[in-house]
């Protein structure tokens, strides 16, 4: 039997969040789901907790660590469904995600790439998984890499066609961060996204074993975007490179990187930042980290 969606779920050391990640996929209001988890090597709990849940539809298979990319990419491959929905092994998709998807891909034939928007979930949060109706006035189409700088975008609230595969290609799996990024450039090159602004998924931060949090023990290997700029597409694309190159200067900052805030500083043309950017932009390491340190203790 193939079911309309395929779940994919990377796997690698979540044992404090991966039943509730589960159980936000098993109680979901539209239930034609395949789930395909991947351990990616993990060495705590994490494998055992998944194996207590007994559900058909839910597929298991371990590898050695080879990283997100990897792992995404094997659960394409033994994807049986059209359509793929990835989710984060942290995150918490509210219980009409699915539904929501199903009727984007029902009503918006002409679309393959799909995304809802997300609540952010702090240790504090206060969390309602509970449906909502659908409402065509959050559907927008995004059409151009301008597009995607007020767009609220996590992996966990992204559904595709398996065809997308074959025309954009796959994760880059030579890089361990940004592999994202570097996957929607490819993707909006051939491909719209459409997206619905109403939150569907709780994106999970804060939280210890996150791989974009900062962390100086993790070496980044972080892929070349620049190499995707040409003088056809400098004004559409630029901006969202620039995007790109800010988080990963906010990144680096809180790790205390001095050489690699000031790599990536240099690729940003200032301009494009918004104005709060620019004043993340320019404060010292020291006053950059002091302040966000702040903000983490508070938020946690």
């Amino acid at each position: 039997m193939t079911h309309f969606f395929s779940v994919i779920i990377p796997l690698y050391n979540k044992e404090n969040y991966i039943a509730d990640t589960l159980n936000s996929v098993l109680t979901q209001t539209f239930q034609d789901f395949e789930i395909i988890i991947i351990n990616d090597g993990s060495t705590d709990n994490s494998l055992n907790i998944v194996e207590q849940i007994k559900d058909r539809r839910i597929k298991i298979f371990s590898n050695k660590n080879r990283g997100l990319s990897y792992t995404r990419n094997y659960g394409i491959h033994r994807a049986k469904s059209d359509f793929v929905a990835f989710l984060d092994a942290d995150d918490l998709w509210m219980e009409d995600y699915l539904e929501t998807a199903h009727k984007l891909i029902l009503s918006f034939k002409d679309y393959n790439a799909f995304v809802t928007n997300y609540k952010i979930l702090t240790p504090k949060s206060i969390i309602n998984l509970g449906r909502s109706e659908l409402s065509l006035n959050y559907v927008k189409p995004i059409s151009n890499y301008r597009g995607m700088l007020n767009s609220k975008i996590s992996p966990s609230s992204v559904v595709l066609n398996k065809n997308v595969f074959k025309d954009v290609g796959y994760f880059e799996e030579n890089v361990n961060y940004g592999e994202d990024e570097d996957f929607y450039i490819r993707l909006l090159k051939q491909y719209n996204f459409l997206t619905y602004e109403s939150p569907k998924i709780y994106y999970r931060i804060l939280f210890e074993n996150q791989m974009t949090s900062p962390n100086v023990n993790f070496k980044k290997i972080i892929p070349d975007f620049g190499k995707y700029l040409t003088v056809e597409n400098h004004e559409d694309l630029k901006p969202y490179l620039d995007f790109i190159y800010f988080k990963l200067v906010v990144l680096f900052k809180m790790e205390r990187n001095y050489e690699r805030v000031k790599y990536y500083k240099k690729k940003i043309e200032v301009s494009n930042l918004s104005f709060t950017r620019k004043v993340k932009y320019y404060l010292p390491i020291p006053v950059f980290y002091y302040l966000k340190s702040i903000y983490i203790w508070f938020k946690k």
